[in-house]
């Protein structure tokens, strides 16, 4: 029998392309995700993974199991939800799926008014990159998403929310470190932290950087916002990141914050939810609360 426990953590692995997130996302350490996808290949019979140098990739074996994976995840969430309604639970519980970036810094003054407003309500809270989280509307697992552009899809129904501005930061030690604004073409050729594909952000960036023909030197991937920042701050090189993102830094004098003075840079964020699904109380009055004026750093 196929344990449910296992099949998330072969889930996350697959759609992330990492042991290392994948252990993030689910909250536990690397060695339990990698020993627990072992067992479950020994079960199975199979390789579901081929261990790469550059990260890990599906097998043959792995993409015929992905989407029957999902579905029982999914149908799981189903039957959780089913239970709860004849409980009188259901309408009083939000499950939602919040972007890695939204869910450090913005996340917790959500949480925070919600609660203050609805104390009766119960908030379940995963977090994934926006391929990750949309996947996860699409199939049940999460009826709200806290996500970043750009998105299209049909079968969703987007809402923004929140929009902030996309920054250059340098460490205090950066050339630019006294500048307040720079060209975008400035940025050609100088070494640039990014984050993985899926990564919203990530699409908003290099959206950004092909419309200007802009390529960056020697691109450092990685699979965080805090690990970007952190590099930085050291010097290993600069990044476009929402200016929400490094508010205390800035104010702490560990980053410097550039304009970039000729393009747009607005970044938006957004709810999104199932076009066809219920939508319960608690989604309901959660989608009321971020219709509200959000902070300083919004323009609503």
């Amino acid at each position: 029998m196929l344990d449910l426990q296992k099949l998330r953590m072969f889930v996350a692995a697959a759609q992330s392309r990492n042991f290392t997130r994948a252990a993030e996302q689910l909250d536990l350490t690397q060695p339990t995700v990698s020993q627990q996808i072992q067992t479950l290949e020994r079960e199975l019979g199979v390789s579901l993974f081929e261990r790469l140098s550059r990260g890990i990739e599906l097998t043959a074996a792995g993409r015929a199991l992905l989407p029957h994976a999902e579905q029982m995840i999914a149908l799981e969430r189903i039957a959780e939800q089913a239970v709860r309604a004849a409980a009188g639970q259901s309408e009083r519980t939000l499950l939602l799926g919040v972007g890695n970036t939204l869910a450090t810094y913005a996340l917790p003054d959500l949480l925070q008014r919600f609660n203050w407003e609805h104390p009766a309500f119960v908030v379940h809270i995963g977090t994934g990159n926006t391929e990750q989280l949309l996947a996860q509307v699409i199939s049940g697992e999460f009826e709200l998403a806290l996500v970043g552009s750009p998105i299209v899809h049909t079968q969703l129904i987007i809402m923004p929310f929140l929009t902030t501005e996309l920054v250059v930061i340098v460490s205090p030690d950066d050339p630019w470190a006294r500048l307040k604004q720079i060209n975008i073409e400035a940025l050609h050729g100088r070494r640039m932290l990014l984050r993985e594909e899926g990564s919203a952000l990530q699409a908003s960036v290099s959206e950004l950087l092909n419309a200007q023909q802009i390529r960056p030197k020697q691109p450092i991937v990685l699979g965080n916002l805090e690990a970007i920042k952190r590099s930085v701050e050291v010097g290993l090189g600069i990044a476009l990141v929402p200016a929400m993102a490094v508010r205390r830094e800035v104010a702490a004098g560990r980053l410097r914050q550039i304009h970039l003075a000729n393009v747009p840079t607005r970044r938006v964020y957004n709810v999104v939810h199932h076009r066809d699904r219920h939508i319960t109380n608690a989604a309901q009055l959660f989608l009321d609360l971020l219709r509200k004026p959000l902070g300083p750093d919004t323009n609503e």
